[in-house]
């Protein structure tokens, strides 16, 4: 490469007025130094020279003038950019942006494709998703309005976790809006500053009335738009959730909604768009991922690559190696034991020299000995941990580590490893230790917070602590499903909890009142056995008597103490039993608060839903 020095010019050239302060600030270094004394007032200078005794070791171990000034001005100049050559480079840069924009109107659970629609789409989409290696992804859902489940992000591995709490029973509001859909993907793609993306579209048709909009709307966004067909011709009914039959239509008709293959080719001819129906294998997604990375190819094609800008190529590091190159020829010959007495009034140097310092040094001064002692530790440590915690220690975040085993299902080693308390009780709450799970959330008093800490109590068996707790979270928010339920099953196992130990206390007092009664009948026949016998051998015989019936009494009490211990073990473990299967029937799914979420969000818009199929 020749260099043109004719070009040469600063990137930064205000930088170089750094030069006034930093060579004034050094100058009255120097002259502070010189002042020795106060005899330097009344003594000349050409005598002063004389009359002082400089160490050798002090004058060696001082930077000179000329050398700091030097230094100074060489950093100066390298911060401020010199620059003489320059570099092409394109103007348009590759870049992978996707969004994936999945249909949830009820139509998605026909059962014309094995076991849903849905359930297909959501396959589907986890196999792109763990296709997806590089670049961003985002996902957005859509019935009578569009919703963003989650943002463009790097990791696919986050939008996986909520695919299963996809369903057509989160979604606030009803309807089939795939214009709205395809505006909100669009939007969050312009966000994120992405002049170039994808669309991937699974869906299950599209009315013709909506296909105009759709068109106009990919057509001036300038992304690029792919489908993926889900349904069948034929069509299938639409199953309630409760099980109870078919969705019917205003007539009273079974609603059979069908695949419209026409309108959705329409759209993808219009816009030049991948179109491919769903398979039973992977050929489907094969496609669309040819098919993006064909249009990539497109974006980066010669044409575009050849549209370059010059760059000015900033070459200051090369005056930064001249400036290591100059202190360590100093360093180099600086005498033994004068690095620690270094004093200049540049800080940057001063960093430099300490970075410098010999180990002989460091090894004949307190310090050294305690960098030594927290090594020696560190590194016992270590072989305590483990040299694959240490590794990991280097490059991940205690709470990145505890992600990681959270998500391979080691819930113990995360519970360790988690900063984080919510995350960390989260931990406790899968290994089922509920009682130190509700602890860990006790940190804060939202609603989510609270939610959860009486769950776990639930859970732990701490009925009375969990029905205060989901008094908490009413009064928040009286609304709140989850916890109405929560409390309701909550309420009814103290109620049968109370029932249980009435039960338990009248077995308790029948059994004393027969005790009782036994004493008494005991005590009226030794009596007898006393008048009829000597006095003598009325000792003797109420002695040996009394140690063989204390004796036999004392069996008949351990025989009685075994059966009732026997009975109350069956009993607790029965109560255990069904208190299991209430327990069961406490809710944790996310998609409760997604659909709340989604929910809130739709009543800020505020916008008032279209006549239209519900499906």
């Amino acid at each position: 490469m020749q260099f043109d020095l004719s070009h040469f010019h600063f990137l930064r050239p205000e930088l170089l007025l750094l030069l006034i302060p930093a060579i004034s600030l050094l100058y009255l270094a120097r002259q502070n130094a010189n002042k020795q004394s106060s005899w330097q007032k009344v003594i000349s200078p050409h005598l002063l020279e004389f009359l002082f005794v400089k160490g050798e070791e002090q004058s060696a171990s001082r930077f000179p003038f000329w050398l700091s000034a030097t230094l100074i001005t060489l950093l100066v100049i390298a911060m401020s950019g010199p620059s003489f050559r320059q570099k092409p480079v394109p103007v348009f840069e590759s870049e992978n942006a996707q969004v994936i924009l999945v249909d949830l109107s009820l139509s998605m659970d026909a059962t014309d494709i094995k076991p849903s629609r849905l359930d297909r789409a959501k396959f589907k989409l986890i196999d792109l998703l763990n296709r997806t290696k590089e670049g961003t992804i985002g996902l957005v859902v859509y019935a009578g309005d569009a919703f963003v489940i989650s943002p463009l992000t790097s990791d696919s591995n986050t939008i996986s976790n909520m695919v299963p709490t996809l369903s057509t029973q989160i979604m606030p509001v009803l309807g089939s809006r795939p214009e709205v859909g395809i505006s909100k993907a669009i939007e969050l793609l312009k966000n994120a500053k992405h002049s170039r993306g994808q669309i991937i579209w699974l869906t299950d048709g599209v009315e013709s009335n909506q296909t105009g909009q759709i068109i106009s709307l990919v057509e001036s966004s300038g992304y690029q738009l792919s489908i993926l067909a889900i349904g069948t011709e034929q069509g299938a009914p639409i199953p309630l959730p409760n099980g109870n039959g078919f969705l019917k239509d205003s007539s009273g008709s079974i609603v059979v909604p069908k695949l419209e293959v026409n309108e959705l080719k329409t759209i993808a001819d219009s816009l030049d768009a991948g179109f491919v129906s769903l398979t039973a294998d992977q050929s489907d997604i094969d496609y669309l991922q040819e098919y993006l990375a064909l249009q990539n190819e497109d974006a980066d094609s010669p044409e575009n690559q050849d549209q370059k800008i010059s760059k000015w190529i900033d070459d200051g590091y090369w005056i930064v190696w001249i400036v290591i190159l100059l202190f360590l020829v100093k360093i180099i010959r600086q005498p033994s034991g004068s690095l620690a007495s270094i004093s200049l009034g540049a800080p940057l140097v001063l960093l430099l020299s300490s970075l410098s310092s010999s180990p002989s040094l460091a090894a004949e001064n307190d310090a050294g000995a305690e960098v030594r002692a927290a090594l020696d530790a560190q590194a016992a440590e270590s072989k305590t941990s483990g040299i694959g915690q240490f590794w990991n220690d280097l490059w991940l975040t205690r709470d990145q580590q505890a992600q990681n085993a959270y998500r391979e299902g080691d819930y113990q080693s995360a519970s360790k490893l988690f900063e984080s308390q919510d995350w960390k009780a989260t931990s406790e709450y899968k290994q089922g230790n509920f009682a130190e799970a509700a602890q860990g959330f006790t940190q804060a008093d939202s609603e989510r917070d609270l939610y959860n800490r009486a769950t776990a109590l639930a859970k732990a068996q701490q009925l009375q602590e969990s029905l205060e707790t989901y008094n908490q979270l009413l009064e928040k928010n009286p609304e709140h499903q989850d916890g109405l339920y929560n409390k309701k099953i909550v309420e009814e196992l103290l109620k049968q909890q109370q029932e249980q130990e009435q039960q338990d206390q009248q077995s308790d007092q029948d059994k004393q009142n027969e005790e009782s009664q036994d004493s008494q009948s005991q005590d009226q026949n030794q009596q007898q056995e006393d008048q009829n016998s000597d006095q003598q051998q009325e000792q003797k015989d109420q002695k040996e008597q009394s140690e063989q019936e204390s004796q036999e009494q004392q069996e008949s009490e351990q025989q009685k103490q075994d059966a009732e211990m026997s009975e109350d073990e069956r009993d607790k473990s029965e109560k255990d039993q069904a208190l299991e299967h209430w327990l069961e029937k406490i809710p944790d799914d996310p998609g409760g608060l997604l659909r709340r979420k989604m929910y809130r969000e739709y009543q800020r818009r505020g916008r008032q839903q279209k006549e239209e199929k519900l499906w």
